[in-house]
């Protein structure tokens, strides 16, 4: 499947830095990030399917039945399309699990990993049936209120920044059944027991106060990653390259300057 992908910057010949998105974000999520990195990279950001705003001719193909290895295998597909045959990905959440699976199923294409925010599994088969009922019933806009208090650290919102409420005000825009297929493919992702063959360079990151992915719960991720570390990036919860997009920078120039 296509993926859809953009050119954030025009830095030809120098190393390739894809970022992946969380489940209801859009492009804009690492725009704060990949900004501060233009120097020094080539960088894309690619897109969930049907998540790209205005919304991308692939939207009936984003509806379709799919999993977290077919988008790992389209995003490959999609960037040789465009002349990229090897790059460092760093994904949050969903795309977390994307780049782990990248690693497992397509390590010649990866120069290095930043998985962030993740896990081998996404929640249990309940968590996201509740979640896929919510937006039949209310659409995506009924997650916001909820969503609001896993993705950032208390207090955020409250601060004249506006990076958070954009990037809610994304979520309830993203088109319901995109949202659900996605879901779906998040649902029947588990990766348990496989990382221990991950042998492509890989750096953990979380957020100190995220809920669900607590950087207690990625150390044991870590753990099984030869050669891995995990750094945490303190005041922030599912989405510290919102809340805290300088830090986020430091540890992805640390990491990639050791490649």
């Amino acid at each position: 499947m296509r993926i859809a992908l953009r050119a954030f910057n025009d830095n030809p010949g120098s190393p390739v830095l894809v970022f992946g998105n969380a489940l209801g974000t859009r492009m804009p999520l690492w725009s704060a990030v990949a900004g501060r990195l233009t120097d020094d990279f080539q960088i894309f950001i690619s897109d969930l399917p049907g998540h790209t705003l205005p919304a991308d001719e692939t939207l009936s193909e984003a509806t379709e039945p799919f999993t977290i290895a077919d988008l790992a295998s389209g995003l490959v597909e999609s960037l040789a399309a465009v002349g990229v045959d090897s790059f460092t990905y760093c994904g949050v959440s969903i795309s977390g699990a994307i780049g782990l699976t990248l690693a497992l199923n397509h390590p010649e294409a990866l120069t290095g990993l930043i998985a962030c925010a993740t896990g081998e599994k996404l929640g249990t088969e309940q968590t996201w049936d509740d979640r896929i009922a919510e937006v039949r019933a209310d659409g995506t806009r009924g997650l916001v209120d909820d969503t609001a208090d896993r993705w950032f650290a208390a207090g955020f919102l409250g601060e004249d920044i506006a990076a958070g409420p954009l990037v809610l005000a994304d979520l309830a825009l993203v088109d319901d059944e995109a949202y659900i297929a996605a879901a779906t493919a998040a649902k029947s992702y588990d990766l348990s027991g496989s990382l221990q063959a991950i042998t492509v360079p890989t750096l953990f990151l979380a957020g100190a106060q995220d809920p669900g992915f607590s950087p207690e719960a990625m150390s044991s991720l870590a753990d099984q990653v030869d050669g891995s570390r995990l750094v945490s990036v303190p005041d922030s919860a599912h989405l510290p390259m919102v809340e805290h997009p300088d830090l986020v920078v430091d540890h992805i120039h640390s990491f990639c300057s050791g490649l």
